[in-house]
Protein backbone atom coordinates (compact mmCIF):
# COMPACT_ATOMS: atom_id res chain seq x y z
CA UNK A 1 0.00 0.00 0.00
CA UNK A 2 1.26 3.35 -1.10
CA UNK A 3 1.61 6.20 1.22
CA UNK A 4 -1.03 8.20 -0.42
CA UNK A 5 -3.54 5.30 0.13
CA UNK A 6 -2.53 4.92 3.59
CA UNK A 7 -2.73 8.57 4.76
CA UNK A 8 -6.29 8.12 2.68
CA UNK A 9 -7.37 5.34 4.80
CA UNK A 10 -6.07 6.93 8.20
CA UNK A 11 -7.87 10.02 7.40
CA UNK A 12 -11.41 7.70 6.70
CA UNK A 13 -10.53 6.19 10.03
CA UNK A 14 -11.18 2.87 8.83
CA UNK A 15 -14.38 3.61 7.76
CA UNK A 16 -16.25 3.30 3.89
CA UNK A 17 -15.89 6.12 1.69
CA UNK A 18 -19.27 8.65 2.26
CA UNK A 19 -18.44 9.19 -1.97
CA UNK A 20 -16.15 10.85 -4.47
CA UNK A 21 -16.42 14.52 -3.30
CA UNK A 22 -14.93 13.43 0.03
CA UNK A 23 -12.25 11.40 -2.09
CA UNK A 24 -11.59 14.27 -4.05
CA UNK A 25 -11.41 16.61 -1.11
CA UNK A 26 -8.98 14.09 1.25
CA UNK A 27 -7.03 13.63 -1.71
CA UNK A 28 -6.69 17.38 -2.12
CA UNK A 29 -5.43 18.14 1.39
CA UNK A 30 -2.98 14.91 1.64
CA UNK A 31 -1.33 16.27 -1.78
CA UNK A 32 -0.81 19.89 -0.30
CA UNK A 33 0.23 18.49 3.17
CA UNK A 34 2.61 16.14 1.16
CA UNK A 35 4.25 18.97 -0.64
CA UNK A 36 4.57 21.37 2.22
CA UNK A 37 6.29 18.58 4.35
CA UNK A 38 8.83 18.03 1.53
CA UNK A 39 9.15 21.69 1.54
CA UNK A 40 10.13 21.74 4.89
CA UNK A 41 12.27 18.60 4.80
CA UNK A 42 14.53 20.18 1.88
CA UNK A 43 14.46 23.91 3.33
CA UNK A 44 17.81 25.07 3.90
CA UNK A 45 18.68 23.74 7.41
CA UNK A 46 19.69 27.15 8.93
CA UNK A 47 16.13 28.37 8.38
CA UNK A 48 14.42 25.93 10.47
CA UNK A 49 11.44 28.02 11.51
CA UNK A 50 10.34 27.89 7.91
CA UNK A 51 10.69 24.27 7.86
CA UNK A 52 8.45 23.95 11.48
CA UNK A 53 5.97 26.15 10.07
CA UNK A 54 5.50 24.01 6.67
CA UNK A 55 5.34 21.03 9.23
CA UNK A 56 2.95 22.47 11.36
CA UNK A 57 0.42 23.69 8.53
CA UNK A 58 1.28 20.38 6.58
CA UNK A 59 -0.27 18.79 10.14
CA UNK A 60 -3.06 20.94 9.70
CA UNK A 61 -3.44 20.45 6.01
CA UNK A 62 -3.32 16.14 6.02
CA UNK A 63 -5.29 15.65 9.32
CA UNK A 64 -7.91 18.15 8.12
CA UNK A 65 -8.27 20.05 11.80
CA UNK A 66 -9.56 23.48 12.43
CA UNK A 67 -5.90 24.10 14.50
CA UNK A 68 -2.70 22.72 14.81
CA UNK A 69 0.37 24.07 17.55
CA UNK A 70 3.60 23.04 18.10
CA UNK A 71 5.43 24.07 21.45
CA UNK A 72 8.90 23.55 22.40
CA UNK A 73 11.44 23.93 25.27
CA UNK A 74 13.22 27.01 25.11
CA UNK A 75 15.96 27.92 27.64
CA UNK A 76 15.30 30.44 31.04
CA UNK A 77 11.35 29.58 30.04
CA UNK A 78 9.70 26.94 32.63
CA UNK A 79 6.69 25.88 30.32
CA UNK A 80 6.99 25.11 26.59
CA UNK A 81 6.83 28.07 24.21
CA UNK A 82 4.45 28.21 20.85
CA UNK A 83 7.09 27.88 17.74
CA UNK A 84 4.68 27.28 15.18
CA UNK A 85 0.79 27.88 15.00
CA UNK A 86 -1.56 26.61 11.78
CA UNK A 87 -5.43 27.33 11.26
CA UNK A 88 -7.36 29.21 14.00
CA UNK A 89 -5.72 30.81 16.79
CA UNK A 90 -7.80 30.76 20.29
CA UNK A 91 -5.05 32.45 22.18
CA UNK A 92 -7.29 33.99 25.15
CA UNK A 93 -9.11 30.43 25.66
CA UNK A 94 -5.23 29.17 25.99
CA UNK A 95 -4.10 31.91 28.02
CA UNK A 96 -7.34 31.49 30.30
CA UNK A 97 -6.57 27.45 31.07
CA UNK A 98 -2.55 27.53 30.19
CA UNK A 99 -1.72 26.00 33.62
CA UNK A 100 -4.65 23.36 33.64
CA UNK A 101 -3.47 22.43 29.88
CA UNK A 102 -0.01 21.72 31.11
CA UNK A 103 -1.15 20.19 33.78
CA UNK A 104 -3.31 17.93 32.35
CA UNK A 105 -1.79 17.20 28.65
CA UNK A 106 1.49 18.82 28.50
CA UNK A 107 2.81 16.71 31.35
CA UNK A 108 1.75 13.30 30.99
CA UNK A 109 2.73 13.52 27.22
CA UNK A 110 5.93 14.87 28.00
CA UNK A 111 6.44 12.28 31.13
CA UNK A 112 5.28 9.36 29.28
CA UNK A 113 6.47 10.01 25.82
CA UNK A 114 3.28 8.28 24.52
CA UNK A 115 0.11 10.41 22.41
CA UNK A 116 -2.97 11.57 23.73
CA UNK A 117 -6.45 11.87 22.00
CA UNK A 118 -9.59 13.39 23.70
CA UNK A 119 -12.41 12.88 22.11
CA UNK A 120 -16.44 12.54 23.51
CA UNK A 121 -17.73 9.15 23.01
CA UNK A 122 -14.27 8.21 22.96
CA UNK A 123 -14.14 5.06 25.57
CA UNK A 124 -11.81 5.62 28.49
CA UNK A 125 -11.35 9.67 27.57
CA UNK A 126 -10.96 11.23 30.89
CA UNK A 127 -13.91 13.22 31.91
CA UNK A 128 -12.12 16.20 33.04
CA UNK A 129 -10.35 16.25 29.81
CA UNK A 130 -13.71 16.30 27.85
CA UNK A 131 -14.70 19.19 30.40
CA UNK A 132 -11.89 21.27 29.03
CA UNK A 133 -12.28 20.66 25.71
CA UNK A 134 -15.62 22.25 25.62
CA UNK A 135 -14.47 24.95 27.76
CA UNK A 136 -12.01 25.84 25.21
CA UNK A 137 -14.94 25.19 21.82
CA UNK A 138 -12.54 22.05 20.94
CA UNK A 139 -14.29 19.47 19.22
CA UNK A 140 -11.68 16.14 19.25
CA UNK A 141 -8.30 16.79 20.71
CA UNK A 142 -4.85 15.32 19.68
CA UNK A 143 -1.24 15.85 21.56
CA UNK A 144 2.14 13.87 20.37
CA UNK A 145 5.52 14.45 21.75
CA UNK A 146 8.41 15.79 19.81
CA UNK A 147 11.18 13.30 20.84
CA UNK A 148 14.50 14.14 21.19
CA UNK A 149 17.67 12.08 21.11
CA UNK A 150 16.88 11.26 25.19
CA UNK A 151 13.72 13.08 26.10
CA UNK A 152 10.80 14.76 24.79
CA UNK A 153 11.44 18.37 24.08
CA UNK A 154 7.98 19.88 23.04
CA UNK A 155 4.28 18.48 22.30
CA UNK A 156 2.79 18.53 18.91
CA UNK A 157 -0.85 19.10 19.49
CA UNK A 158 -4.41 19.03 16.61
CA UNK A 159 -8.09 20.00 17.44
CA UNK A 160 -11.05 19.76 16.25
CA UNK A 161 -11.61 17.94 12.88
CA UNK A 162 -13.07 19.88 9.87
CA UNK A 163 -15.73 17.24 9.09
CA UNK A 164 -16.69 16.66 12.28
CA UNK A 165 -15.20 13.21 12.63
CA UNK A 166 -14.66 11.32 15.73
CA UNK A 167 -10.54 10.97 16.34
CA UNK A 168 -9.51 7.78 16.24
CA UNK A 169 -6.26 5.63 16.65
CA UNK A 170 -4.86 6.28 12.92
CA UNK A 171 -4.75 10.00 13.34
CA UNK A 172 -2.58 10.04 16.67
CA UNK A 173 -0.42 7.90 14.49
CA UNK A 174 -0.29 10.66 11.68
CA UNK A 175 0.14 13.55 14.16
CA UNK A 176 3.05 11.06 15.98
CA UNK A 177 4.52 10.97 12.18
CA UNK A 178 4.57 14.80 11.98
CA UNK A 179 5.77 15.22 15.39
CA UNK A 180 8.93 13.19 14.43
CA UNK A 181 9.20 15.27 11.14
CA UNK A 182 9.50 18.60 13.52
CA UNK A 183 12.53 16.33 15.74
CA UNK A 184 14.17 15.76 12.27
CA UNK A 185 13.96 19.60 11.08
CA UNK A 186 15.35 20.84 14.83
CA UNK A 187 17.90 17.83 14.52
CA UNK A 188 19.37 18.78 11.03
CA UNK A 189 19.47 22.39 12.30
CA UNK A 190 21.26 21.70 15.40
CA UNK A 191 23.93 19.64 13.06
CA UNK A 192 24.37 22.58 10.61
CA UNK A 193 24.84 25.06 13.91
CA UNK A 194 27.63 22.97 15.26
CA UNK A 195 29.24 21.90 11.59
CA UNK A 196 29.32 25.58 10.59
CA UNK A 197 30.60 26.49 14.64
CA UNK A 198 33.46 24.10 14.05
CA UNK A 199 34.19 25.18 10.53
CA UNK A 200 34.12 28.98 12.01
CA UNK A 201 36.60 27.58 14.69
CA UNK A 202 38.86 25.70 12.40
CA UNK A 203 39.31 28.95 10.36
CA UNK A 204 40.39 30.95 13.45
CA UNK A 205 42.99 28.31 14.38
CA UNK A 206 44.47 28.72 10.97
CA UNK A 207 44.29 32.28 10.87
CA UNK A 208 45.63 32.38 14.60
CA UNK A 209 48.37 30.42 13.52
CA UNK A 210 50.01 32.69 11.26
CA UNK A 211 50.05 35.65 13.84
CA UNK A 212 51.39 32.81 16.52
CA UNK A 213 54.09 32.15 13.79
CA UNK A 214 54.90 35.81 13.28
CA UNK A 215 55.37 36.28 16.83
CA UNK A 216 59.14 35.85 18.66
CA UNK A 217 59.39 36.92 21.29
CA UNK A 218 58.29 34.46 23.85
CA UNK A 219 56.68 36.38 27.16
CA UNK A 220 54.03 37.89 23.99
CA UNK A 221 53.95 34.50 22.25
CA UNK A 222 52.99 33.14 25.60
CA UNK A 223 50.21 35.80 26.51
CA UNK A 224 49.21 35.64 22.56
CA UNK A 225 48.57 32.30 22.84
CA UNK A 226 46.33 31.76 25.98
CA UNK A 227 44.19 34.87 25.24
CA UNK A 228 43.60 33.36 21.61
CA UNK A 229 42.77 30.04 22.86
CA UNK A 230 40.29 31.79 25.67
CA UNK A 231 39.02 33.80 22.65
CA UNK A 232 37.97 31.19 20.36
CA UNK A 233 36.73 28.88 23.23
CA UNK A 234 34.62 31.32 25.03
CA UNK A 235 36.50 30.56 28.11
CA UNK A 236 36.34 33.51 30.92
CA UNK A 237 39.92 32.24 32.67
CA UNK A 238 42.70 29.81 31.72
CA UNK A 239 46.67 29.40 31.19
CA UNK A 240 49.82 28.14 29.47
CA UNK A 241 51.79 25.65 31.92
CA UNK A 242 55.43 24.77 31.41
CA UNK A 243 56.42 21.47 32.41
CA UNK A 244 59.90 21.20 34.48
CA UNK A 245 60.93 17.53 33.96
CA UNK A 246 64.28 18.59 35.94
CA UNK A 247 61.69 19.27 39.26
CA UNK A 248 58.74 17.83 38.37
CA UNK A 249 56.92 20.87 38.55
CA UNK A 250 54.69 23.06 36.81
CA UNK A 251 54.99 26.63 36.15
CA UNK A 252 52.11 29.06 34.77
CA UNK A 253 54.25 31.03 32.00
CA UNK A 254 51.20 33.16 30.85
CA UNK A 255 47.34 33.72 32.23
CA UNK A 256 44.24 35.48 31.63
CA UNK A 257 41.33 36.06 34.12
CA UNK A 258 43.36 34.28 36.76
CA UNK A 259 45.21 37.46 38.16
CA UNK A 260 48.94 37.91 39.18
CA UNK A 261 48.13 35.91 42.87
CA UNK A 262 47.42 32.46 41.00
CA UNK A 263 50.29 32.87 38.32
CA UNK A 264 52.77 33.54 41.73
CA UNK A 265 51.41 31.19 44.01
CA UNK A 266 49.94 28.22 42.30
CA UNK A 267 52.72 25.72 41.97
CA UNK A 268 51.70 21.74 40.93
CA UNK A 269 53.12 18.78 40.40
CA UNK A 270 53.43 16.80 37.32
CA UNK A 271 49.78 14.46 38.47
CA UNK A 272 48.37 16.87 40.08
CA UNK A 273 45.30 18.37 39.34
CA UNK A 274 43.73 18.51 35.83
CA UNK A 275 46.84 20.03 34.39
CA UNK A 276 49.32 17.82 36.62
CA UNK A 277 47.38 14.64 35.22
CA UNK A 278 47.18 16.05 31.63
CA UNK A 279 50.97 16.63 31.93
CA UNK A 280 51.69 13.29 33.11
CA UNK A 281 49.69 11.45 30.64
CA UNK A 282 50.42 13.25 27.29
CA UNK A 283 46.14 13.60 26.75
CA UNK A 284 43.61 16.01 26.29
CA UNK A 285 41.11 16.03 29.08
CA UNK A 286 37.55 17.70 30.03
CA UNK A 287 35.91 18.06 33.36
CA UNK A 288 32.21 18.68 32.94
CA UNK A 289 32.37 19.37 36.47
CA UNK A 290 35.19 20.13 38.48
CA UNK A 291 33.28 19.67 41.58
CA UNK A 292 33.13 16.02 40.79
CA UNK A 293 36.44 15.06 40.12
CA UNK A 294 38.39 14.09 42.72
CA UNK A 295 41.65 15.59 40.60
CA UNK A 296 40.77 19.38 40.68
CA UNK A 297 42.55 21.52 42.75
CA UNK A 298 40.76 24.64 43.23
CA UNK A 299 42.64 28.31 42.06
CA UNK A 300 39.14 29.98 41.80
CA UNK A 301 35.72 29.31 43.67
CA UNK A 302 33.80 30.46 40.48
CA UNK A 303 35.11 28.03 38.09
CA UNK A 304 32.52 24.82 37.18
CA UNK A 305 34.17 23.28 34.29
CA UNK A 306 38.17 22.84 32.98
CA UNK A 307 39.53 21.41 30.20
CA UNK A 308 43.41 20.89 29.22
CA UNK A 309 45.54 19.87 26.44
CA UNK A 310 49.04 18.88 26.23
CA UNK A 311 51.86 20.82 24.05
CA UNK A 312 54.09 18.61 23.43
CA UNK A 313 57.83 18.10 21.77
CA UNK A 314 57.93 15.30 19.63
CA UNK A 315 56.46 12.73 22.37
CA UNK A 316 57.39 14.63 25.41
CA UNK A 317 54.55 17.00 27.03
CA UNK A 318 56.31 20.15 27.51
CA UNK A 319 53.35 22.42 28.15
CA UNK A 320 49.71 22.73 29.22
CA UNK A 321 46.77 24.67 27.96
CA UNK A 322 43.89 25.05 30.13
CA UNK A 323 40.70 26.93 30.42
CA UNK A 324 38.01 27.24 32.61
CA UNK A 325 34.30 27.17 32.69
CA UNK A 326 32.38 29.48 35.18
CA UNK A 327 29.21 26.96 34.14
CA UNK A 328 28.74 23.08 34.69
CA UNK A 329 29.44 21.24 31.68
CA UNK A 330 30.34 25.16 30.09
CA UNK A 331 32.29 23.02 27.71
CA UNK A 332 32.38 20.19 24.85
CA UNK A 333 34.01 17.84 23.56
CA UNK A 334 33.84 19.31 20.51
CA UNK A 335 35.61 22.05 21.76
CA UNK A 336 37.99 19.85 23.40
CA UNK A 337 39.11 18.38 19.77
CA UNK A 338 39.26 21.94 18.83
CA UNK A 339 41.41 22.92 21.70
CA UNK A 340 43.98 19.88 20.85
CA UNK A 341 44.29 21.30 17.47
CA UNK A 342 44.73 24.64 18.84
CA UNK A 343 48.11 23.06 21.05
CA UNK A 344 48.90 21.80 17.75
CA UNK A 345 49.28 24.92 16.91
CA UNK A 346 50.75 26.55 19.45
CA UNK A 347 53.32 23.90 19.55
CA UNK A 348 54.44 24.60 16.13
CA UNK A 349 54.71 29.02 17.14
CA UNK A 350 56.85 28.07 20.48
CA UNK A 351 59.39 26.08 18.17
CA UNK A 352 59.76 28.67 15.59
CA UNK A 353 60.04 31.26 18.43
CA UNK A 354 63.04 28.92 19.73
CA UNK A 355 60.81 28.67 22.95
CA UNK A 356 60.58 24.88 22.90
CA UNK A 357 64.24 24.67 23.15
CA UNK A 358 64.57 26.70 26.60
CA UNK A 359 61.95 24.24 28.23
CA UNK A 360 63.62 20.90 26.95
CA UNK A 361 67.02 22.12 27.93
CA UNK A 362 68.75 20.00 30.07
CA UNK A 363 70.59 21.56 33.41
CA UNK A 364 74.36 21.69 33.05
Amino acid sequence: MSVFSVLLEALRGGRKPDGDSRDVSLAAAITSGLYEVSQAMSAPAGDVQRSLDLITSATASILRVERCVLLLEEAGVEHLVVRSMAGIPRGRQFEKYRQVIYRMVVEPVLSSGEGLIVSEGRQGTDRQLVRLMRRLDVRGFLAAPVKGPTVAIGLMAAATPLDGRRLVDADLKLLSGMANFAAIALENAALVARLDKKARKLTAIFEISKALNEETEPSVLLQLIVDRAAELMGAPSGSIIRVDRTTGMLHIEAERGLGPSVKSAMRLRIGEGITGWVAREGQPLLVPDVRRDPRYVEANPTVMSEMAVPVKWGAEVVGVINLDHYQVAGFTEEDLEMLTAFGHVAAVALRHAHVMEDWTRKPD
